[in-house]
Parts: C-alpha cells; sequence; structure tokens
C-alpha cells in the first residue's frame, strides 16, 4: 500500500515470535521497503495476559524529507525516559 500511494506508512500490527505476541508498529517507505519496527515496551494492566513485553531496542527513529519518524504506542507517552530516548534520536 505504501508503494502504490507513494507514502510513508505507519500501521499497528499483532506480531509473534516464538509463543510470544507482541502489540507493535511496522515503518514502510514510499517504495514498500520495509523500514523497520517498534514493540510496545510495557503492556498494561490486563493486556499483560496476552503481549510480551518489548525490550526497547526497537524505538527507532528515521529521517524522511518531510522530518522525523518514530511512533510510542498508548502510555509509552507518559514514559519520560522513552520520550527522552526518542528526543535524543531527534524525533
Amino acid at each position: 500500500m505504501a508503494a502504490r500511494y507513494k507514502v510513508y506508512l505507519v500501521t499497528g500490527a499483532i506480531e509473534r515470535e516464538g509463543y510470544t505476541l507482541y502489540c507493535s508498529v511496522l515503518f514502510f517507505d514510499p517504495e514498500g521497503n520495509y523500514l523497520g519496527k517498534h514493540r510496545k515496551i510495557m503492556p498494561t494492566y490486563s493486556e499483560r495476559l496476552v503481549w510480551g513485553c518489548g525490550d526497547c531496542s526497537t524505538t527507532p527513529v528515521f529521517d524522511t524529507p518531510y522530518g522525523k519518524l518514530g511512533s510510542v504506542i498508548c502510555w509509552e507517552n507518559r514514559m519520560p525516559l522513552l520520550r527522552t530516548s526518542m528526543y535524543a534520536k531527534g524525533y
């Protein structure tokens, strides 16, 4: 879809690795190439019964002609150290 419309595409997805499910965000460039992903770091409350925890290795910030592109999921917006990490990457 990113290639069809020549846009940067950021989309939520349920990702499975082994027996663990992750709440993730996937990034694609205007040619449709996969750029990377971000896994939710800490599921909230009862989400922990289903989702695995991310390990903070997937907090990318991408340079685009329009500016920086990155993502946080849900209450990660309220995590000061995650925001600090994103700001340090230029987000």
